[in-house]
């Protein structure tokens, strides 16, 4: 009968069309995904050849800033980093103290303290920072070291009054009190003078005292690594 033929041809037509459709459909997306890898593949060969690195994010310092030596409510006084300063030591009564590299100092001829300035000293008036061992007055060599801070202005240099006082304690521990003056008829405070007790001397003292008010700051940091070396 003719009906079983003619059906296989048209089961082999729809066959063939179907690949025909099918087949092109499959190359096309198995191209695709092999055009992808290649261009990764590019990508990747390409990195490597200008050997790109990521950046790292670095932390960026920030400066420690350098403050001028406060005293605390305690009274000790802060001290500001030297490590280029230079010392001041003296033999007679046992001591040190530091002041600017670019600074110069002048021993006093008896020995017994130095002046400091910023400049060349020539005399007196170019003096700017001083310290120095001075004898109780003989009088009052009996009183303890507290209440002779609180007269010795009067005494060794003629001011009217005590103006202010407060207790200081060094970087070292040393103890001492840093005082302010008027003079008679004025209400002016003079500049700082900081008394230090020899421990092996009661009859003097060491005075550190400030003779111009803009090294105020150099001051503050110069007490503050003052020492007895014994």
């Amino acid at each position: 009968m003719p009906m079983p033929n003619l059906n296989k041809k048209w089961l082999l037509i729809i066959l063939v069309v179907f690949l025909l459709i099918t087949l092109p459909v499959v190359a096309y997306f198995l191209g695709k995904q092999q055009g992808s890898a290649e261009k990764s593949a590019r990508l990747a060969q390409t990195m490597n050849s200008i050997n790109i690195t990521p950046a790292i994010p670095t932390a960026i310092p920030i400066p420690t800033p350098t403050l001028a030596p406060v005293a605390t409510d305690s009274g000790t006084l802060i001290a500001t980093p030297a490590a280029a300063w230079k010392t001041y030591t003296n033999l007679k009564y046992t001591y040190s103290i530091q002041y600017p590299a670019n600074w110069y100092n002048s021993e006093f001829t008896e020995k017994t303290g130095s002046a400091f300035a910023s400049s060349t000293l020539t005399n007196s008036s170019s003096e700017e920072i001083k310290v120095n061992a001075i004898a109780k007055i003989s009088d009052s060599t009996t009183l303890s070291f507290a209440d002779y801070v609180q007269i010795a202005g009067v005494k060794e240099f003629g001011y009217a009054k005590l103006a202010s006082i407060k207790p200081v304690t060094t970087a070292s521990g040393i103890s001492g009190y840093e005082t302010t003056w008027t003079t008679q008829g004025s209400s002016t405070e003079s500049l700082p003078i900081t008394y230090f007790e020899i421990p092996s001397d009661k009859t003097a003292t060491i005075q550190v005292s400030l003779d111009k008010k803009e090294d105020l700051s150099t001051y503050e940091q110069m007490l503050s690594t003052f020492k007895f070396t014994q």
